[in-house]
């Protein structure tokens, strides 16, 4: 019997030592993490993904940042642009954004004429995130290669009324686009009535230097009011190389950090 009473007595203390190594539930931890969500825009549903920073939990008062990314048709390796925006706003310390995009790469080299598609699925997607995941009215548009002459042409062609996009990063937008810009500059051919705007723009070696630096002069030379503009020429850089430390330096000048 004495035997008996001492194992049953052994058991209990197990089972009361365990007890004391559980997690205390009210005890949680932070991380940064990626949602996906589903938006409609002109009738079609459209899946979204969005990354949230571990500050999130805390603060749903973050400014937003919107890419624009579909898959590219002349650098295929490319693909992790949604890292380098996640990256970018990470090496400002002590700063945070909700960074957003499409879900899907979609398998398009965009073109001038179809601008208005585009611009309005993004703009659709603001009022989801708008109505879901912030309360701060900030946004930027950002891009590369075609994608970030789409974002040229929302800085000129978004009407001053129904604007969502404050700031604007585009690095190596292309020919196509970049003398369609100097165009509307000079035929002075867009909306007016804009109020305060950043545009930040960078090239590479890759894209053509003398239309590149000829709308570069045409934007300066206009000296907008409403719009602040910085523009870098990355010497010893290409295409492929370039947009991590452009998407970086555009977020910096954006929010003046």
């Amino acid at each position: 019997m004495k035997i008996i009473i001492g194992f049953m007595l052994l058991i209990i203390v197990s089972f009361s030592s365990r007890s004391y190594d559980t997690v205390d539930p009210t005890e949680t931890t932070t991380s940064s993490r990626i949602e996906t969500f589903t938006f409609s825009s002109n009738g079609t549903a459209i899946k979204g993904k969005i990354f949230l920073p571990a500050s999130y939990e805390t603060n749903k008062n973050l400014p937003a940042i919107y890419l624009i990314d579909f898959t590219e048709q002349h650098f295929k390796l490319a693909t992790d642009e949604f890292e380098m925006v996640i990256d970018g706003v990470q090496q400002i310390q002590g700063f945070d954004a909700l960074v957003v995009t499409l879900e899907e790469h979609l398998d398009i080299d965009a073109k001038p004429k179809v601008f208005q598609e585009y611009y309005d699925t993004f703009k659709n997607m603001t009022s989801y995130v708008d109505g879901k995941y912030t309360n701060n009215t900030s946004r930027t548009f950002i891009g590369r290669g075609s994608e970030a002459g789409l974002v040229l042409m929302t800085l000129f062609l978004e009407n001053p009324k129904t604007s969502v996009f404050d700031n604007f990063i585009a690095t190596d937008s292309p020919g196509t686009f970049n003398s369609t810009i100097v165009d509307m500059i000079e035929k002075d051919d867009f909306p007016k009535n804009k109020l305060n705007k950043k545009l930040h723009f960078s090239f590479s070696t890759s894209n053509d230097y003398d239309q590149c630096t000829k709308m570069i002069n045409t934007i300066n030379e206009a000296q907008y009011p409403w719009l602040q503009f910085e523009s870098i020429e990355y010497t010893n850089s290409n295409y492929e190389n370039t947009y991590p430390i452009s998407f970086a330096a555009g977020i910096k000048y954006s929010f003046n950090k």
